[in-house]
């Protein structure tokens, strides 16, 4: 199973890429998604602990963490833009 993460704003330059591909070998729930890339990259917990960002799964925000991710699934990290 694929999922590929889209990184914007600050979470862009603070992981120095803007996606990445997870593979997983079984379905899982956002909040196992999030422990998962907390366990593996500390930068991961500011993220998840910054209530201003949003998380969208297909273009539909993310509005419960035990939604499953299926395979194909594209998961947008959104904080919020500022602009002058």
């Amino acid at each position: 199973m694929n999922i590929t993460l889209k990184y914007f704003s600050w979470i862009r330059v603070k992981l120095k890429k803007s996606h990445d591909l997870i593979e997983l070998n079984q379905t899982i729930s956002f909040k196992e998604l999030k422990n998962n890339l907390i366990s593996k990259d500390p930068v991961f917990q500011e993220i998840f602990e910054d209530k201003s960002i949003k998380y969208f799964l297909n273009l539909t925000e993310i509005d419960d963490d035990n939604q499953t991710l299926n395979n194909g699934d594209i998961l947008a990290f959104l904080p919020p833009v500022t602009g002058g």
